[in-house]
């Protein structure tokens, strides 16, 4: 139950991030920045409020609920750009007739930018992910992110570079390098970045080295708006035996269909194959939002179309549907 509980929860992260090299264009705050490298050169100012509820069904455990709060906001002036958020998460696995408690994760993070000049621009950034598990040896652990950021701004185009350093378990040794180069397009209606990231290996985490590639965008228009993202990483499962691959594709059309509301529908295309593990995922979603005056109310809903846990051979099929209420409002 626990390796397949495990998996499960890697597709079903806290937070919603997107832009690592450029700051968020669209018209609605649920997504968030992901680098201290987009939020350098952010200008939005807002706070967004949001509850999650899933409710999943994985082959061999009857059910699993799981609940998140999240928080989040951001406030930009000339020099300065600050993005925060919180989320927080309780799952139970339910194998019948026993109820589990599977656990609680809790994550804040923190980023800043700095723009003294106009060409240039720094970040710095922290992430801390606490993770309390009634699963397997019950172990209770943070993982920790430390990320440093500079861009060049020329006109429309921006370069940039961060190095990240990341602690994936307090509970053991070893912590390994994120370093990223990335270049991305700006303007009033279109954001465009793409680069690629090198993780280093780690022995005493049993990590071999990694490499990925990204490429996404926003594009608006009068009434509509188009987001898509492309992630691909790939290196060694470790240091034995076994390779290391990730893929994750994202797309989503808003359609403005009165002066304040709005639909949105999307997909989203998941799957990480680890060693002789494997966990896919293909996901629907719907969102149907107000705004009006900065103000912005969303009801969202996400249905698993087709999902798939393979743990040492052995299959098994995953269902799930997830239900959002999401409520912001823009400076």
């Amino acid at each position: 139950m626990s390796k397949k509980i495990l998996s499960f929860l890697v597709l079903t992260q806290l937070s919603v991030f997107a832009n690592r090299v450029m700051p968020e264009v669209s018209k609605d705050m649920k997504t968030r920045n992901s680098s201290s490298m987009a939020v350098a050169n952010e200008r939005r100012s807002y706070l967004d409020v949001a509850t999650f509820g899933y409710d999943a069904e994985i082959e061999g455990v009857d059910d699993l609920d799981s609940s998140d709060f999240d928080i989040n906001g951001a406030f930009a002036n000339r020099w300065l750009s600050v993005e925060f958020g919180y989320s927080e998460n309780a799952s139970f696995g339910e194998t019948e007739p026993i109820l589990t408690e599977v656990g609680y994760r809790r994550e804040a993070t923190l980023l800043l930018g700095f723009r003294p000049i106009d060409m240039f621009s720094f970040g710095l950034g922290y992430r801390n992910l606490e993770n309390d598990s009634n699963l397997g040896n019950k172990k209770n652990f943070n993982r920790y992110e430390v990320e440093a950021s500079t861009t060049f701004n020329y006109e429309r185009i921006v370069f940039g570079g961060a190095y990240k350093y990341v602690k994936p378990r307090s509970d053991q040794h070893g912590y390994y390098s994120d370093i990223t180069f990335g270049t991305g397009y700006l303007d009033e209606v279109l954001s465009f970045e793409a680069g690629i990231s090198f993780k280093t290996k780690s022995l005493e985490l049993s990590r071999g080295d990694r490499m990925e590639f990204f490429i996404g965008g926003t594009r608006r228009f009068h009434n509509m708006e188009f987001d898509t993202d492309l992630e691909y990483e790939y290196g060694d499962g470790g240091y034995e035996s076994g390779d290391y691959n990730r893929y994750d594709f994202s797309f989503d059309f808003e359609y403005l269909i009165t002066k304040f509301i709005y639909l949105t529908p999307g997909f989203r295309l998941q799957k990480i194959e680890l060693n002789n593990s494997e966990v896919s995922s293909q996901l629907l979603s719907f969102d149907f939002g107000y705004r009006e005056d900065g103000l912005e109310v969303t009801f969202g809903f996400e249905k698993l179309i087709s999902g798939d846990i393979i743990i040492s051979g052995n299959s098994n099929d995953i269902d799930l549907f997830k239900f959002t209420v999401d409520a912001g409002y823009s400076f």
